[in-house]
């Protein structure tokens, strides 16, 4: 269980190595989904435990600043937990204004990610 979920898209500048990366450290699997347009090495990983659904879409740098990927999680410290024991770089658990709890992490392609926990 990786204590989180969410469906992100990740722009990447290698997607073999960026697919290997997620698979590693976030327990994913490929998906049989063909996407119908856009870069043919596309690929969308899923969670292997339904618990926590997650799904990733890895496809190759484009153009421009793409927004900040979100996963949401029910606790933030323990996905933090979960994610530096499999050797993914992640921050503290800060909080914002709002009194949601959040952290981030980094991606082989320094891609950060956040994981969100709402109030």
């Amino acid at each position: 269980m990786n204590h989180f979920s969410g469906l992100i898209v990740v722009c990447v500048k290698d997607i073999a190595a960026a697919v290997d990366w997620y698979k590693e450290k976030l327990e994913l699997r490929e998906s049989d989904y063909s996407f119908d347009d856009g870069d043919p090495d596309d690929t969308l990983l899923v969670s292997r435990d339904r618990d926590e659904e997650i799904k990733v879409v890895v496809t190759r740098q484009g153009p421009g600043e793409p927004d900040r990927p979100i996963f949401d999680t029910r606790n933030a410290a323990k996905a933090r937990e979960w994610l530096l024991a499999r050797g993914v770089t992640v921050g503290p658990v800060e909080t914002d204004r709002a009194g949601t709890h959040y952290i981030e992490l980094r991606d082989l392609d320094d891609n950060v990610i956040e994981i969100c926990e709402e109030p």
